[in-house]
This record gives structure tokens, C-alpha cells and sequence, in this order.
């Protein structure tokens, strides 16, 4: 069973945080973890998660630990070292900020790129693709306009560069 995460940022986009609303028909397939105030810059307060059924964590790295699947919405300061597969949505520039991408570099981490899925000309805003990237990783079918957008927005896979575009 795939686990989300959602790790809290600085700033909140209520185009990307998915609101508590998003998260009730995940909850009932998954157990949704969410770091406590990650949606409160979007006024989205940590009970109204609670009451759709997410489970509320203190610290980022007890989401990282329960989730398998996990959307970070700031950069991170040092490197990530799971134990066991993680499949990742982080806020970067994959192709400026090599630095960061360094800090998602191990084998149990498949890293996609927010900036990718968030791009507006595709259908949609980015918790509507957030919630259908979800859906793929679980199995259920989703429009062939999704798994294009996903493919492309794969930079690692098992700490490997993937994109050609960032050598």
C-alpha cells in the first residue's frame, strides 16, 4: 500500500497545496500523512485535515518515515536517505539547481518535478494532477494526457538522472 505525504512549505499556493476537501477521497484508499501546519499559510488548518481522515505529524521526517509517496513544496537542506522506496514531488528547478537535485540522489528515491506538473498549458491545476499522480502510482487508470506529463516530469529514478536535459 502507497502512503502520501505532504511536507509543509514557506509559502502556500492554494493551486498546489491539495485543501482538505482534496485529501477525504485519498484518505479513504490511503493513509495520508501531513506535517502539522502545512496548509495553514492557505488557511487550511491542521483539524480540518484531521477531520478527512489525514493523520497530523509534528516533524517532516516522521511524514518522510510513514509515506511512501511524498509532495515537498520548499527545498531541502540536507540530503534525503530513506529506508525504504520513496517516490517524490519536490519544488525545484531541476535544470539550475543541480545542488539541490544532489540532496535527492539515493537509491530509494524516484524524484519528480513540481515545476514540470504545474506547467499550466496542460489541463488542470497542479492538486488536480497531484491527485491523478496519486491515482497512477496506485494503479487506477487515468487520462493518457497524465502519463505524458508524469513521464516528463521523472528527473531521478533509483538516484539516477533520468532527464536528458540535465546531462
Amino acid at each position: 500500500m502507497i502512503n502520501i505525504g505532504i511536507v509543509k512549505g514557506d509559502v502556500c499556493s492554494t493551486l498546489a497545496m491539495p485543501s482538505p476537501e482534496d485529501m477525504r477521497a485519498l484518505s479513504k484508499l490511503v493513509d495520508v500523512f501531513i506535517q502539522s501546519n502545512a496548509g495553514i499559510e492557505c488557511g487550511y488548518s491542521d483539524n480540518e485535515y484531521a477531520l478527512e481522515g489525514c493523520f497530523i505529524r509534528d516533524k517532516s521526517d516522521d511524514v518522510i518515515q510513514s509515506a511512501d509517496l511524498i509532495l515537498f513544496q520548499n527545498p531541502i537542506t540536507s540530503p534525503l536517505n530513506p529506508i525504504g522506496k520513496k517516490v517524490i514531488i519536490a519544488n525545484i528547478d531541476f535544470l539550475t539547481d543541480r545542488e539541490q537535485l544532489k540532496l535527492f540522489m539515493h537509491k530509494n528515491i524516484d524524484l519528480y518535478s513540481f515545476d514540470v506538473i504545474y506547467e499550466s498549458d496542460i489541463m488542470g491545476d497542479f492538486k488536480d494532477k497531484f491527485m491523478n499522480f496519486v491515482r497512477f502510482h496506485l494503479g487506477d487508470p487515468i487520462q493518457s494526457e497524465y502519463i505524458s506529463l508524469f513521464a516528463k516530469s521523472k528527473i531521478l529514478s533509483k538516484g539516477e538522472v533520468v532527464q536528458k536535459d540535465i546531462g
